[in-house]
């Protein structure tokens, strides 16, 4: 009997051992080349709290919202998950914008992708988590005493951190709530000035990558990711998570910011896809109005991309898929100009 708790035992530390970490994201959660420094996601940085960084599979990629990434990187991801692993999704910035047409889902599409997710994870014999999305530092004030205040909900992201919350509860998921710690944890670093440098706001020669200085207040720097990699690890922990079993304990965990003249070292280089076509600075109409022009500006490229993808999704090669995408984008195009053709 001895004998063989021993080996139950051995073959349930082999099994977490094996366990990998994939992660489904966009530009706040994915990896940088090393050309954008201090530029990161916080999927990025939470390879400072992996014991081992190989187990670490960051899929983000920046301008993704959940409705594309199920017509590419998410199929990647099944292709790899194995039984014992875990999921990571955290969207809402991309999902949220009616203009971005080929990215927004209503909250109640949000949730239902989030369970497609969930069972196509549970099929995998692997465990799926639901992140928040960060706050946009749009919404970061101080008032006249300069006490910070952070509402978690600007630039419009407030219904999808919402209905990320509630897919989580209705389909009893652990929920790693990073905009609700933000809002709750931010103010104490007590200075908006502090808080605003976890974000892509660059003095002028801070950086040589930036040498004019930089104004970026949607995207994150490396002391943002590795602030709110440490709140994802922290709340795992507090909810005794599995996934857990992966990670170092924080207290060991020390930032070391990026030098002046760039990284010495880097993980795994992924450019984003759309990171400048995120949703700027706050949600006002003009922004509205603004993306709305630039997704009509593209609207060609980014309909024969998820064509592509949807391609690639059915069992398409690469080269298939674009073959087929460019015909289907001709004639659904075909369609469209019929229809719009004035009558005589």
């Amino acid at each position: 009997m001895k004998t063989l708790m021993v080996a139950i035992v051995a073959a349930g530390m082999a099994f977490c051992a094996s366990a990998d970490l994939y992660m489904a994201g966009d530009s706040t959660m994915c990896n940088y080349f090393r050309g954008k420094y201090p530029q990161q996601g916080w999927g990025q940085a939470l390879g400072w709290y992996m014991k081992d960084p190989a187990k670490l599979h960051n899929y983000a990629v920046g301008g993704m919202s959940l409705k594309t990434c199920r017509m590419g990187q998410w199929q990647k991801i099944l292709e790899h998950l194995k039984p014992g692993d875990y999921v990571i999704i955290a969207f809402g910035h991309n999902d949220c914008i009616p203009a971005k047409a080929d990215r927004y889902s209503t909250p109640d599409e949000f949730r239902a992708m989030m369970k497609l997710c969930r069972d196509e994870v549970k099929e995998k014999g692997a465990s799926m988590i639901i992140a928040t999305s960060v706050p946009h530092s749009g919404g970061i004030t101080a008032d006249a005493e300069g006490k910070v205040h952070v509402r978690g909900g600007a630039a419009k992201i407030g219904s999808h951190v919402r209905a990320a919350c509630e897919a989580a509860k209705e389909l009893n998921l652990p929920c790693l709530n990073l905009n609700r710690y933000a809002e709750e944890h931010l103010p104490e670093l007590g200075d908006i000035k502090k808080v605003l440098k976890l974000y892509m706001v660059i003095e002028p020669g801070e950086y040589d990558a930036y040498p004019n200085g930089h104004g970026d207040k949607c995207h994150l720097r490396d002391s943002g990711a590795f602030w709110f990699a440490t709140a994802a690890v922290k709340m795992a922990m507090e909810q005794k998570l599995p996934v857990c079993k992966l990670f170092k304990n924080p207290k060991d965990v020390k930032f070391v910011p990026i030098p002046k003249s760039g990284p010495t070292t880097f993980t795994d280089e992924t450019k984003d896809n759309f990171s400048a076509d995120e949703v700027a600075y706050a949600g006002t109409d003009e922004v509205e109005r603004q993306a709305k022009k630039d997704a009509d500006a593209n609207a060609w490229r980014r309909e024969i991309m998820n064509l592509r993808r949807e391609g690639m999704a059915k069992g398409m090669s690469k080269d298939e898929a674009g073959r087929w995408a460019a015909a289907e984008y001709r004639r659904r195009q075909a369609e469209r100009d019929a229809k719009n053709k004035p009558r005589k």
